[in-house]
């Protein structure tokens, strides 16, 4: 075990892979709570207004997602994770430029949100898709674990260094720094060496309806990854009820303050940190779809504690906090263990075009989610907005127990590897 971990410590483009995705996913945590910030707190966005913000930003795993597997299994992935960072980072930067001019406006964010949304589709994608390429399989959940780790360590501080930006400077000049970390990630990325083998079968003719029908018949077909996509589907749907609102309850309603609120969103990243740290053992302990059926229902039963947040000012933060961290904590583990399951089982060939499909059906629910956060906020308030979407969060985690997850007790990927075509054709994956 631990030569496997020294070997994967002393590759030199995964900690490339690693430098990077660090960097972007602190602009990332800074821009999650900055952008709501700007809306709700600049420009003093209604519920609808925060509601269409969402939808602008996740539209692009709706309109883009298929196609983006489609060029991600035909190119090489790296100079679309570069490509994707440099624009990101340049397009963040007319936030805090159009505020100087007095020119920021809603129209803008949703310009800004659409255009980011479309490059995220790409190099999430092509990310998924790309850590196969610099480790070996048998790294996968500890390469998974390493990259959760520092998106946690990025949500533990991102926040409170949002929410204390936004003290200083004001929140569109906070986005400077996630414009920044963007450029810092595409360079880091950009210095991978390794060559990627881009898979394609030569025999068969390049139809773009064929090649997406391809990656949506593979998840359908495929009692695993349906179930995967069909919980992770209304669990997006669901907490994007919440989080579309969730600034608005916690600054409105709750009068919590842009720092606080930066403290509770920190929470979240602790949560993550303690999945990341867990995934793996619990995987070891309780197998394969035990860890995944469990996390699911850790991360719901979290996001049913806002709504729930009564008292004084110390109680409330401490409810809330709570419930960042069950989430936080249940949706790393959750993520770790059904990404490698992905990585393991699905073809290279085929990587990209699953992945997006995973983030057009999942991802896809997200907008709708926001859109509806916004109408029943703004119809019948926000408390039960948020109750609605801890409701729709518990579902999801239930569809998992009418699926082969219970059965699946391998104690490792790589074990899954060697017995797939036992344990896993048994089941219809192939």
């Amino acid at each position: 075990m631990s030569n496997k971990a020294e070997g994967l410590l002393t590759n030199t483009d995964f900690r490339r892979l690693w430098i990077g995705q660090t960097a972007s996913q602190f602009g990332t945590q800074v821009a999650l709570l900055g952008m709501p910030l700007v809306a709700a707190l600049y420009l003093g966005a209604s519920p609808m207004q925060m509601g269409l913000l969402g939808f602008a930003e996740y539209a692009p795993f709706i309109i883009f997602g298929l196609l983006a597997g489609v060029w991600i299994d035909r190119f090489p992935r790296r100079p679309i994770l570069v490509a994707a960072n440099f624009v990101r980072g340049a397009l963040l930067l007319i936030v805090p430029l159009t505020a100087l001019i007095g020119f920021l406006n809603m129209t803008v964010l949703y310009l800004i949100a659409f255009i980011v949304g479309i490059c995220t589709v790409f190099f999430d994608v092509a990310y998924t898709s790309f850590l196969p390429s610099v480790v070996s399989k048998e790294q996968l959940v500890d390469g998974n674990s390493k990259l959760e780790t520092s998106k946690s360590a990025a949500q533990i501080a991102g926040p409170g260094l949002s929410g204390g930006l936004e003290q200083v400077i004001t929140a569109p000049f906070a986005i400077l720094f996630t414009s920044v970390s963007f450029f810092v990630s595409a360079v880091y990325i950009a210095r991978i060496r390794k060559l990627e083998k881009v898979v394609t079968d030569a025999k068969k003719p390049k139809n773009m309806w064929l090649e997406m029908k391809e990656g949506l018949h593979t998840v359908y077909t495929k009692p695993l990854l349906w179930g995967v996509v069909r919980c992770s589907t209304v669990f997006n749907l669901s907490w994007n009820v919440i989080f579309s609102v969730y600034v608005l309850y916690a600054s409105q309603e709750l009068k919590i303050s842009a720092s606080i609120l930066g403290i509770i969103y920190g929470t979240l990243g602790v949560g993550y940190l303690f999945g990341s740290l867990l995934a793996q053992r619990a995987v070891h302990r309780f197998g394969v779809g035990p860890t995944i059926v469990g996390s699911a229902t850790i991360a719901a039963s979290g996001g049913l504690l806002a709504p729930l947040a009564v008292g004084s000012e110390l109680s409330i933060a401490l409810i809330m906090m709570l419930g960042q961290l069950l989430f936080g904590m249940g949706v790393s583990m959750f993520s770790i263990s059904t990404i490698s399951l992905r990585q393991v089982i699905v073809p290279d060939a085929l990587q990209g075009r699953v992945n997006a499909t995973f983030r057009f059906i999942s991802w896809g629910s997200l907008p709708l989610g926001s859109l509806m956060g916004g109408m029943i906020g703004g119809a019948m308030g926000l408390r039960f907005a948020l109750f609605a979407g801890g409701i729709g969060l518990l579902a999801s985690a239930c569809t998992l127990w009418f699926t082969p997850f219970l059965q699946l007790r391998v104690k490792s990927f790589h074990e899954l590897t060697l017995e797939k075509d036992v344990s896993i054709k048994s089941q219809g994956v192939t």
